[in-house]
């Protein structure tokens, strides 16, 4: 499973970005795929970010051709919170070829808010050379926790939008085919255009 943490660092030019959480303590900026065009139950279609405000407590779960991602946003900081000055918040995403384990974790969060807010905020901590740092073990401890238990009936003390880019990663492929077939016909074209002038011109000088 793919872990994302965003969230800010101490000082002002360490502003809140993504960091991709590796094992052993390493970690990458880098954004999760958030930026793919999807499209709601409900027929609504925009970005992913389109679908939350990162200050607003949201659940998102997007199903892909072969992974899916989990967004879990605004979730408070305690004690940095207060070194900072000012509310921070940090933001979860999860990637995984299991729909099954992430709806496990949105079904959590949902129930348990304070819960996820909590075991998030112990494992990131200030730090001087990126920002933050994250404790990726602490977060898989607590996810290897929720996926032993079952899903409960209904997602409903926060929001949950299920998102499905299966469709559209499917069109992205069609246009693709759809753009190298057109560029083979017009490299064929031109390479039939050109042969017919040259031999025009060697008839001419004939």
């Amino acid at each position: 499973m793919d872990i994302y943490v965003q969230t800010c660092g101490l000082h002002p030019k360490q502003d809140y970005c993504w960091m991709k959480i590796l094992q052993q303590e390493n970690q990458l900026k880098d954004n999760p795929p958030l930026l793919l065009k999807v499209k709601d139950k409900s027929g609504q279609q925009g970005l992913i970010t389109d679908f939350y405000d990162s200050e607003a407590a949201s659940i998102i779960l997007a199903k892909g051709e072969s992974k899916s991602i989990l967004v879990i946003t605004a979730l408070k900081a305690g004690n940095r919170s207060q070194i900072y000055g000012r509310p921070v918040r940090n933001s979860v995403a999860f990637i995984s070829e299991d729909e099954r384990n992430l709806q496990k974790i949105a079904d959590r969060a949902s129930h348990n808010w304070d819960a996820i807010t909590a075991e998030i905020d112990r494992a990131v901590d200030f730090d001087d050379e990126y920002g933050f740092k994250v404790d990726r073990q602490l977060i898989e401890e607590y996810i290897k926790n929720i996926i032993k238990q079952d899903l409960s009936d209904n997602l409903s003390n926060i929001q949950v939008i299920y998102l499905n880019i299966e469709e559209e990663i499917k069109k992205k492929k069609v246009l693709g085919n759809m753009v190298m077939i057109l560029i083979k016909l017009i490299a064929i074209l031109g390479i039939a255009i050109l042969i017919v002038l040259i031999w025009a011109k060697r008839v001419e000088t004939l």
